[in-house]
């Protein structure tokens, strides 16, 4: 689960529930930097999809969290 930032505290009315593994992915990134590339290459290693499976699994996490304004990208 994510609760977004509002002014200088958080939205308890914007909580956004994630599955296993976009919680995964973020908590794999949590204080360093990443890219969607690299998100990829994890989900690919942990999970064992194709690489086109990740990629798509990764812009649907991306666009889900932009419609939230929960990554500055």
């Amino acid at each position: 689960m994510m609760v977004s930032k509002s002014g200088s505290g958080l939205d308890y009315t914007r909580v956004v529930t994630l599955n296993q593994s976009a919680a995964f992915l973020i908590e794999s990134v949590q204080g360093k930097e990443f890219s969607a590339e690299s998100w990829v290459d994890l989900l690919v290693e942990k999970y064992g999809i194709s690489r086109l499976e990740a990629d798509r699994d990764v812009q649907t996490l991306i666009n889900a969290l932009k419609q939230h304004n929960l990554v500055e990208i």
